[in-house]
């Protein structure tokens, strides 16, 4: 005796059971249809073989008939995990369709007592599905760059090559067509399961190994690109800050000259006082107050600009969306005035309190402030009215014009990048807006006021409503 068949198949089952296990318990974390779909094709695969060497003491029904079905099944059953990789599923009833074809005919082929016909069309079945699978393994290891594809493309190649040599030698007579034989050809097909199923399972491991380090490529490129991005979008809004003070240059000049020019008025009069013995005590301190007052006004103002004006990174806090308000309404005060536009501002006696950049949001007010303003100097009214209001817990600003309004063109394209009706104007306000808008999960809207002029509303989610602040309050009082 060369070789005992029945052992090496015995020994082909253990390791088909053992791997497709332990493989499925390996990749649980990283489960897939596809994964099961290939550990329950090498599930049956360890099955048929099992059955195929216990042939000689099982019923025929069991060791012919299943044995041989789940062999077909599980081939099947790993093409359909290949294409389920390639997203390329096929209809499982397709499956279904060709097991009950195969059944049939098997049974068909046993019942007319042709063995030697019924082997040749088990072979014939196989070699076709084991060529199948290998072009599809190819078909993903070229389509997705994953080099573990084509293990698989070399074992299922090898095995189809072994049944067609083996189907061949039959035809000729050289080997019977009994697969539990004694020669060289059962040890050479037992060889084959048996590297295969190594080969195939190890493959398979590569394949989750590969796809998972290819996700990891895709997340950190995804990443950069964001950060990159990100990066180039705050590059831009410091751009458009820095602009948008070079169009205030002026007015913001005119703004801090006062506060200075009483600053030196009041210092001379009082060192001209002092040196001529002319003034009180009270009237000394009256002016040196004024001149602190003063000093803190301009001072207070250079510090808003520079940090308006300054770049940095996004940052994320408690925001009191009224004191960004108040303090670029401060900042526009002076282009207003300039242009004889009065500032209305109705904003509310308790914070409202959103999370985000104050820089950011800052810019977001100035900007829609500028336009308003710069709409209401061209307008019949020449009027800005600012509220900002509590509404279905969101924060919300409303700046409405007395302008002309917007037109049919203008309301569709307003915040598209680089659409602007203004002469000289880049279009990148509105839209830089409405993007810092979107990143603190609000929305900025524009449209025609019912009263005349143009109405742009920004919506933010509160951090706290004025109900929940209120009722602080007056639990703090009532344990006070």
């Amino acid at each position: 005796m060369i070789f005992d068949a029945r052992t090496g198949f015995l020994f082909v089952s253990a390791l088909n059971l053992f791997l497709s296990i332990a493989l499925w318990a390996v990749l649980f974390r990283r489960r897939t249809a596809a994964l099961d779909y290939w550990c329950g094709g090498g599930i049956a695969l360890g099955l048929s073989t099992l059955l195929l060497a216990l042939r000689p003491v099982l019923p025929v029904a069991l060791g012919y008939t299943l044995g041989s079905l789940l062999g077909i099944a599980a081939v099947l059953l790993r093409i359909h995990a290949i294409r389920l990789e390639l997203d390329e599923p096929a209809p499982i009833y397709r499956t279904i369709v060709l097991l009950l074809v195969f059944l049939v005919l098997y049974e068909w082929l046993r019942t007319g007592d042709s063995e030697r016909l019924r082997f040749f069309v088990l072979m014939s079945v196989l070699v076709t599905l084991n060529v199948r699978t290998a072009w599809w393994a190819r078909r993903l290891g070229r389509r997705q760059g994953r080099r573990s594809a084509y293990w698989i493309v070399g074992a299922q190649s090898a095995v189809a090559a072994v049944l067609a040599f083996r189907m061949v030698q039959a035809a000729r007579g050289n080997f019977p067509t009994e697969l539990m034989s004694q020669g060289y050809d059962a040890l050479l097909f037992a060889m084959i399961l048996l590297i295969g199923a190594i080969a195939m399972n190890i493959a398979w491991l590569g394949l989750a190994l590969e796809g998972l380090i290819q996700e990891q490529v895709a997340a950190a490129a995804a990443q950069a690109r964001g950060e990159e991005s990100r990066r180039l979008s705050e590059r831009i809004a410091h751009l458009e800050r820095s602009r948008s003070l070079g169009l205030l240059s002026a007015s913001l000049g005119h703004e801090l000259k006062q506060p200075l020019t009483a600053v030196l008025t009041n210092a001379q009069v009082a060192r001209r006082g002092l040196a001529g013995g002319r003034l009180e005590p009270a009237q000394t301190l009256d002016f040196l107050d004024k001149i602190v007052y003063n000093t803190q006004r301009a001072a207070a103002m250079i510090e808003r600009i520079r940090g308006y004006s300054r770049p940095g990174e996004s940052r994320c806090e408690a925001v009191d969306l009224a004191d960004v308000v108040r303090e670029v309404a401060e900042l526009a005060a002076a282009e207003a005035r300039v242009r004889r536009v009065v500032l209305d501002l109705h904003l509310p006696p308790l914070p409202l309190r959103v999370s985000g950049d104050p820089i950011a949001l800052s810019q977001i007010a100035l900007n829609v402030l500028r336009n308003a303003i710069e709409a209401a100097a061209d307008g019949t009214r020449h009027a800005v009215d600012v509220r900002l209001l509590e509404r279905d817990g969101q924060a919300v600003l409303q700046v409405q014009d007395g302008g002309l309004g917007l037109t049919d063109e203008a309301q569709r394209l307003a915040g598209e990048p680089f659409f602007t009706t203004k002469p000289g104007g880049l279009g990148l306000g509105l839209s830089i807006a409405r993007t810092i808008a979107a990143q603190h999960r609000g929305e900025l809207n524009l449209c025609n006021a019912p009263g005349g002029g143009a109405l742009v509303e920004l919506k933010l989610p509160l951090l706290e409503t004025n109900h929940q602040i209120l009722h602080a309050r007056t639990g703090l009082t009532d344990r006070a």
